[in-house]
């Protein structure tokens, strides 16, 4: 056995060298297949930034067309894709939209017209000097039959009413007004005057006034458009955009006075594309959301997409507008959340777990190996000297009383009849000690044969308690006995049964030092009666309590205390009561005592009174 363990030993020290060995071995298995994942995750994310760089070059390769062939296209506007709005100027002041869209001021209204020399004299002279607004308003009338004087005739006359108190006459004056298309000398056409006068007069009419003005009516200054519109809210934002937009791209024309075309972007996404002559200037604005239609991603693009440029994280290709004569940049990025690992990945990540899972299933394996032979070889070292004591403390009392015995030196015969008593307890206890080791060897090898037979448990206890006790009672100690006064049938091999509760009770007196009584008791439950053995000894520690069963295995409490014994005897009663069909439980606590219950299944589902 000393050997056994000596190699052991020497096979658990050289363990730390294998595993070193081995935890190398797997150490460069996984920086290598790290290090070939790296390459292949570098190579993946190369090729993915050049399919990204690609597929930009592409899309700005066809924004750039598209940009051009709508530049070509403003000749005829009509045919333009996009859903835009064409800008026609012409010197010195035109300015249309196809479709037809209002403009709330033009850059170059056309001017007033002067009003015929001393065709009011009278009436000033009248209204001013002599301050006769009746007589004035008089001589204005045959003014107003007139067409180059009429508007202004109409709008002194409204004036002089009004200052009269006239207001139904100055309200005709005014609303006659409304119906012409002459403009003022100070550049504002008298129809617009009109309704900005029947506004202060009525305060229905501004909301007429207001419709007229976003509507595009007249062709206005911005000042004139503002002074009419009033400071109570603004105008749409949109729409006064868009007459800034037209007014800076005629300024810009005019100023520079040949030829020229260009691309702009608008402070509100909005693109603007001009084409220009001396004479003549076409111009496509296009709202915001352009970009969507002019740039188009080549169809093996999959998942890549586009967007302006910004400080998101993750994988992209930047591109300036410039190559398309735009301001601003756009970013080329894949909505793909990870790449797919290639299969040469995934072989080498198999390759590693593998590697891994060997080794640490290896290493785990032998020394789990190494680990319980070491115990399992330590047991069996205990269990042999623990026999051998066992044999030698009984063989040293018979030889010593042999010895006297066969050299007559004991005269007094009650005192040999002791010994004679004495040689046969100890023969006795030396042959259930041979017929348990012998027993034990049967049941570990599975050569064991029980001979079942319907037995009355609670009979079979009874005998054992009764047989003991005469054993105990010599030892100083007591068994109390409480069995329920019926049968308890039941299928077992008789030899063994009792075997099996003989240790228990062993056991019990064994390992209580102190309190002095064993209890023994019975009970029948439905199907199942249980026999308990209990006692108010050293107790077992709950840590140890599910290895207590296993052979060669003994508690530390028994160990502290000098208690010998084999370590199978709980063994051989578990191996028993399982050949029984049944089961054996623990109750304990270190230094409270242990309660051992065997649970044997009924042969019927009943007893019947003894």
């Amino acid at each position: 056995m000393r050997p056994l363990i000596s190699r052991l030993l020497s096979v658990r020290r050289s363990l730390p060298l294998f595993l070193t060995v081995m935890a190398g071995l797997a150490v460069w298995q996984v920086w290598l297949t790290w290090r070939l994942m790296e390459q292949d995750r570098n190579l993946a994310e190369q090729r993915a930034r050049e399919r990204l760089e690609q597929v930009a070059d592409l899309a700005l390769a066809q924004l750039n067309s598209t940009l051009g062939a709508w530049e070509l296209n403003l000749r005829e506007p009509e045919t333009l894709t996009p859903a835009g709005t064409v800008i026609l100027l012409s010197l010195p002041s035109g300015a249309a939209t196809v479709p037809a869209r209002p403009l709330l001021f033009v850059p170059a209204p056309p001017g007033g017209v002067p009003l015929p020399d001393g065709a009011f004299d009278a009436a000033e002279r009248l209204e001013f000097r002599q301050q006769n607004y009746a007589a004035a308003v008089e001589a204005l009338r045959p003014l107003v039959e007139r067409a180059e004087t009429r508007a202004e005739a109409l709008l002194r006359i409204a004036r002089l009413e009004r200052r009269l108190g006239h207001a139904d006459a100055a309200f005709a004056a005014y609303d006659r007004m409304t119906g012409e298309t002459a403009v003022s000398p100070d550049g504002a056409p008298y129809a617009l005057i009109a309704e900005g006068a029947l506004c202060e007069m009525a305060a229905q009419a501004c909301a007429q006034l207001r419709a007229a003005l976003l509507a595009g009516r007249w062709p206005l200054r911005r000042e004139t458009f503002e002074y009419y519109w009033g400071t109570k809210d603004e105008p749409p934002k949109e729409a006064v955009a868009f007459a800034e937009r037209v007014s800076r791209l005629f300024e810009q024309w005019r100023q520079a006075g040949a030829s020229f075309s260009g691309r702009r972007t608008e402070p509100d996404g909005s693109l603007l594309l001009w084409q220009a002559m001396p004479s003549r200037l076409a111009a496509i604005s296009i709202p915001a959301g352009w970009l969507d239609v002019a740039l188009k991603l080549p169809a093996n693009a999959g998942d890549i997409r586009w967007r302006p440029e910004s400080t998101a994280a993750g994988r992209y290709v930047r591109r300036s507008l410039a190559e398309a004569q735009l301001a601003g940049r756009i970013e080329f990025y894949s909505v793909a959340r990870s790449m797919n690992p290639g299969p040469g990945r995934v072989l080498w990540l198999a390759g590693a777990a593998v590697m891994l899972l060997l080794v640490v299933g290896g290493a785990y394996a032998m020394h789990r190996g190494v680990s319980r032979e070491l115990r399992l070889a330590q047991l069996q070292s205990d269990f042999v000297s623990a026999v051998s004591h066992e044999f030698r403390s009984p063989l040293t009392s018979l030889r010593g009383i042999a010895e006297l015995l066969a050299n007559d030196r004991i005269a007094d015969e009650s005192r040999k009849r002791q010994g004679y008593v004495f040689l046969e307890r100890e023969t006795g206890r030396l042959q259930r000690l041979v017929e348990d080791l012998l027993d034990f060897g049967r049941m570990e090898s599975g050569r064991k044969q029980y001979h079942d037979e319907l037995l009355d448990v609670l009979g079979i206890t009874r005998a054992a308690v009764a047989e003991f006790r005469e054993e105990a009672a010599q030892a100083g100690f007591e068994v109390d006995l409480q069995l329920e006064d019926r049968t308890a049938p039941i299928r077992a091999d008789q030899e063994a049964l009792r075997r099996a509760i003989r240790n228990l009770l062993e056991n019990a007196v064994k390992y209580s030092p102190d309190c002095r009584t064993v209890w023994v008791e019975g009970h029948v439950n439905h199907s199942r009666v249980a026999i308990s053995v209990r006692d108010r000894g050293i107790g077992i520690d709950a840590r140890e309590q599910r290895e207590i069963f296993r052979k060669f295995v003994r508690g530390s409490a028994a160990k502290r205390a000098g208690i010998k014994g084999t370590g199978i005897g709980l063994s051989m009663v578990r191996q028993i009561v399982e050949a029984c069909g049944g089961e054996i439980r623990l109750e304990s606590a270190e230094n409270a005592g242990s309660t051992f219950t065997i649970v044997l299944p009924l042969a019927e589902s009943g007893g019947t009174k003894a």
